[in-house]
């Protein structure tokens, strides 16, 4: 079961939709490059935050002291901003990678106001948050509603429907206007997307493109990420060749084991295999597993190189902002010539 929980998350990274493109920043920023979910408006009184098909109203000279998250990905904007201490709630807190927040809930500093299922309205309200960050969750709705009545901001962040790696990336940008950090955004945005290109120029000229495929079963379907998913495009800037990137959808393809056995059963590599730990956890998910080339050749890669005893996992968090160290991964085990004194971050090799 973990397995498929796990699974979900790995989906909601890969799935994208089509949105409208983003408009301008205020303060001279220019369009977003790659990020396609949000955009800001200024307004005579403020600025309008369309983000994840909601819109938000900020007055000007809204300040940020006191934040409450839902979403594990907001710390890392977050944190990486210089801007942690402003956290004072979260739900949900085993799920966090970053210690910073177990060690929050530890000392008092932090407070558990929830869960997938619920929040808890009343502590919400006694920690006196400036603003809510958060993604669509049905068992929330009634209880955010209910605080934004209140004056409680609620903001909506749904990076994971991203298609390019650096559209997640770029909510260091909203994040920055956010907590009135925009230098600090800017630097960081625009050094880690120099080092993706320089990276990504690397693969270029390659003759020598392996084939890769990704993710596993699902009950009785196995989700394979469309040719133009945020997966998709790191494998084609890591010099690989996706099987399924001649299919130009943004989400997931619901296909049998067969369907996906006769295509990639002789594939140089799978990655994104879940969170197994090793292959007998693969094996005793599905014996079929074993048919494949790449589980043969002992090429099989998960994303879980950085999870801590919970099971949280950094490649949702900081994941979502090392563009580049992903990429980097990525090139590592399809073209290990071309970065032969670089180390695995959030890749692991399934033995």
């Amino acid at each position: 079961m973990r397995h498929y929980l796990y699974l979900i998350l790995f989906l909601l990274v890969t799935i994208s939709c089509k949105r409208e493109k983003a408009s301008e920043f205020i303060h001279g920023v220019k369009k977003n490059e790659y990020a396609q979910n949000f955009h800001i408006n200024s307004e005579a009184e403020g600025i309008l935050i369309h983000s994840a098909n909601k819109i938000t109203h900020f007055p000007k000279g809204f300040k940020i002291n006191r934040c409450i998250i839902t979403n594990t990905s907001s710390s890392a904007y977050i944190d990486i901003l210089g801007e942690f201490n402003t956290i004072v709630g979260v739900s949900s807190p085993n799920y966090f990678y970053n210690s910073k927040i177990s060690e929050g809930i530890k000392s008092g500093s932090i407070l558990d106001i929830g869960n997938d299922a619920t929040l808890n309205y009343e502590k919400i309200i006694k920690l006196k948050p400036d603003i809510i960050i958060t993604s669509q969750n049905a068992n929330h709705e009634k209880i955010l509603n209910q605080l934004d009545k209140q004056g409680i901001k609620v903001l909506y962040v749904e990076e994971f429907n991203e298609q390019h790696p650096l559209g997640k990336m770029e909510y260091l940008k909203l994040f920055g206007y956010l907590f009135n950090q925009n230098a600090r955004a800017d630097s960081i945005y625009n050094h880690i997307k120099k080092k993706y290109y320089e990276l990504k120029n690397k693969t270029q000229n390659i003759s020598y493109r392996p084939t890769v495929f990704t993710n596993i079963m699902y009950g009785d379907s196995w989700y394979m990420a469309g040719g133009k998913s945020f997966i998709a495009q790191i494998f084609r800037d890591a010099g690989g060749k996706y099987l399924w990137e001649d299919v130009a959808k943004t989400g997931t393809i619901p296909l049998s084991f067969e369907e996906v056995f006769i295509k990639a059963k002789n594939a140089n590599y799978w990655i994104g295999a879940s969170n197994f730990k090793d292959k007998r956890e693969i094996e005793n998910s599905n014996l079929y597993y074993k048919q494949f080339k790449a589980y043969k050749n002992n090429d099989v890669y998960a994303f879980n190189n950085k999870e801590n005893s919970n099971l949280a996992n950094d490649y949702y968090e900081m994941g979502n902002i090392y563009a580049d160290k992903i990429l980097a991964d990525v090139i590592k085990v399809l073209h290990p010539e071309l970065l032969p004194n670089y180390s695995l971050t959030y890749l692991k090799k399934i033995e």
